[in-house]
C-alpha cells in the first residue's frame, strides 16, 4: 500500500485537495494544523510520499525528516523550511499580515492565492486562522532541510518565486516552475499527477 501525507497551509482544511482524483487508489492524510503525525503507522506502508505546500512545507520539515522513514519521497509546493526570510516571505510583509489580520484581509489573501471556481473555502473561523499565524510567528526557526523536489508557482503572490528558487539552487534542490499561482492545486487534476514530479529531473519550466 502508498501512502500520501499532505501537509497543508496555513488556515486550510481538508477542503483545499477535494478537488484532487485519486486514480491510483493512494491512501490519502491530510495533515492539518497542529500537524500531529504521531499516530501515523509509516512502516506498514510499501512507499510514502510527503507533499507539503506553503507552510505546510516548513511542518513537514519540522516533524518528518527528524522520523528517518524508509521508502520516502518528498516534494514541497510553493513553500520550503525557511518559508520566513531571505528564502520565502519578507518578515515585515509577514508581520504586517499578521498585525492587520481581519477578515477581510483573510479574503483578500485567499484571493492574492490566485483561486478559482473549483477553490473550496475552508470552513475555519477567522480567529483560528489568526491564531495559528501567531503560533507559527512565535515557534518559527529556520531548518535547513532537503527536499526531493519543489514545484514552484510561476505567478506565486504570497511566497516569492525568486526568493524559492534561490533556496533550490543554494541547497541544490531540483525544482520545477509550474504555470500557477499560490494556490495549485486547480493545475492538476489528479494526485498521480504530482506524485510524477517528484522523482523527474527539476530546474525547467513547464
Amino acid at each position: 500500500m502508498k501512502l500520501i501525507v499532505f501537509f497543508n497551509g496555513w488556515g486550510m482544511d481538508d477542503n483545499s485537495v477535494k478537488i484532487l482524483k485519486n486514480s491510483d487508489n493512494y491512501e490519502i492524510m491530510v495533515v492539518n494544523f497542529p500537524y500531529d503525525v504521531d499516530n501515523i503507522e509509516f512502516e506498514k506502508y510499501e512507499k510514502i510520499y510527503c507533499i507539503g505546500w506553503s507552510f505546510g512545507c516548513y511542518y513537514m520539515s519540522k516533524y518528518i525528516f527528524e522520523k528517518n522513514i524508509e521508502n520516502l519521497s518528498t516534494l514541497g509546493i510553493n513553500g520550503n523550511g525557511e518559508i520566513i526570510g531571505r528564502y520565502g516571505i519578507n518578515k515585515k510583509m509577514f508581520e504586517l499580515t499578521l498585525n492587520t489580520l481581519t477578515p477581510q484581509s483573510l479574503m483578500k489573501f485567499y484571493e492574492n492565492m490566485e483561486i478559482g471556481e473549483k477553490f473550496v473555502y475552508p470552513k475555519i473561523k477567522y480567529e483560528e486562522a489568526k491564531a495559528q499565524l501567531e503560533f507559527f510567528e512565535k515557534n518559527y526557526k529556520p531548518l535547513d532541510i532537503n527536499f526531493d523536489m519543489i514545484l514552484i508557482g510561476k505567478r506565486d503572490k504570497i511566497v516569492p518565486r525568486n526568493s524559492m528558487i534561490k533556496y533550490c539552487e543554494n541547497k541544490e534542490i531540483d525544482y520545477k516552475i509550474l504555470d500557477f499561482g499560490h494556490y495549485p492545486f486547480e493545475y492538476f487534476e489528479d494526485w498521480k499527477e504530482i506524485v510524477e514530479l517528484i522523482n523527474k529531473e527539476g530546474k525547467n519550466e513547464i
